[in-house]
């Protein structure tokens, strides 16, 4: 932008110069080239030395090459037609360039490109194999560096003009844009095929995750007396919900919900560890409480990044149809007898997984009859919000549990989910929301 901006003044200079009308806009002109020529050269040094990745210090670095050159440019500049230091128009209109333009300001500026230019040829020739980016950039710097020369050239000695520098700044403005958009394109190509393969990275996280979560269909074929599905959807590509039920023997089921803090690939880290570790004490016990107990104090000794996540765990009886159940810091489920509505169930349990080591959950007990039904959900739920930043809410959720006739299945979760859609529509997912129904026939 600043060659451009140099090379248009540099064009008004150039049929402005010799005019005694406008001696005025002569040095507005020439203030405008020097100030502008200062800040290209500088600003591609410091590009240079960004692509070169030099370790220097950021704000050090702008105050040596971009700041200070040019607050003292531009203060010579501006005191130039009292002071006569830089140039000066003389009664035809013509300027006339002094000592510190020809041996302050000009060398000042060709310093800063041979700077650049030395560090490309030094890239070209010692690190030709090792750092092919910028060797590439390097090569195409000292392209450019050529033809700007060879212009220079071309402008000195065919055309026997070096008395002004209209085709040296329209072919630096050219150069420069299309060297640093060359350089550009190519850095945003590259970013954007590591960007394409994050993405894959984290769609296949993704596959992997929902891969890792039970099937709902015909999840026990063992047991036709149970009716069971449950649903996630992350708000990223990856979250930290997670649904979770197997058989642990021949009559008894475990069926846990959890929601870790936080939300993508993090999160989904911390849930598959928080996920197995429950199956594995699952397996190994029938209480509740012990399960999370023992988990509880395995998150909290190497819990570097103080992750936690919320949990309910229920181990179903399938003879006695009697449910343990152990809540740590999750939200209330909602059960519903046969001919009964849905309603909170208020058991305050323990605080959340990975919070203290000496935490010690408590348990309790869920009778279940034929057609009971009940609900477990994150708090991706009623946390959900609309475009007017109020939730979903409790009492919404029961009012919609309840409005439901056909209860259990993926229909019923499904309803749920277009409900909190319809609620939330124009606004982005604010959590992951993940259900389970429980029917018992």
């Amino acid at each position: 932008m600043t060659t451009i901006v140099l090379s248009t003044f540099e064009w008004i200079w150039h049929y402005v110069d010799g005019n005694a009308n406008f001696r005025v806009l002569s040095y507005i002109c020439a203030d405008v080239y020097s100030v502008c020529l200062m800040i290209a050269v500088s600003m591609f040094t410091l590009f240079s030395l960004e692509r070169f990745e030099l370790n220097f210090n950021p704000k050090k670095l702008n105050a040596l090459f971009l700041v200070t050159p040019t607050i003292l440019t531009l203060l010579l500049c501006l005191t130039t037609p009292w002071t006569g230091l830089v140039y000066s128009v003389d009664e035809g209109g013509s300027i006339q360039y002094k000592e510190l333009f020809d041996f302050f300001l000009v060398p000042v500026y060709f310093l800063y490109m041979l700077f650049s230019i030395l560090l490309a040829i030094y890239y070209v020739i010692m690190h030709r194999k090792k750092k092919k980016e910028k060797v590439v950039y390097a090569r195409n710097l000292l392209i450019f560096a050529v033809l700007t020369v060879c212009v220079q050239a071309f402008q000195t000695y065919i055309f026997r003009n070096d008395g002004n520098y209209l085709i040296t700044s329209l072919s630096w403005a050219i150069g420069f844009v299309f060297f640093t958009t060359y350089v550009n394109t190519d850095r945003f190509v590259k970013s954007r095929e590591r960007i394409a393969a994050v993405e894959s990275d984290l769609q296949l996280a993704a596959n992997i995750q929902l891969g890792a979560l039970p099937t709902v269909v015909h999840a026990f074929s063992k047991h036709p007396e149970l009716d069971v599905f449950a649903s996630m959807t992350t708000a990223k590509e990856v979250g930290g919900d997670f649904y979770d039920f197997f058989e642990i023997d021949g009559t008894h089921i475990c069926f846990v919900i959890a929601d870790v803090s936080g939300k993508g690939v993090p999160a989904a880290l911390f849930m598959m560890v928080v996920k197995t570790m429950i199956r594995d004490h699952a397996s190994m016990k029938l209480s509740t409480a012990e399960i999370f107990n023992d988990v509880n104090r395995l998150l909290c000794e190497n819990n570097a990044e103080e992750m936690f996540a919320t949990a309910w765990i229920g181990i179903l009886d399938t003879k006695t149809k009697i449910m343990k159940c152990t809540n740590a810091g999750h939200n209330a489920v909602c059960f519903a007898k046969k001919d009964g509505k849905f309603e909170f169930l208020r058991q305050r349990h323990g605080v959340f997984l990975a919070g203290f080591d000496t935490t010690q959950y408590k348990e309790a007990e869920i009778q279940f009859e034929s057609g009971d039904c009940l609900f477990l959900y994150t708090d991706g739920l009623t946390e959900a919000h609309n475009a007017s930043a109020e939730l979903y809410g409790e009492k919404r959720l029961l009012d919609k549990l309840n409005a439901i006739e056909t209860r259990g299945g993926e229909s019923f979760l499904k309803q749920i989910a277009e409900d909190v859609n319809a609620f939330a529509k124009g606004t982005d997912p604010f959590d992951d929301l993940t259900m389970m129904v429980i029917r018992v026939d």
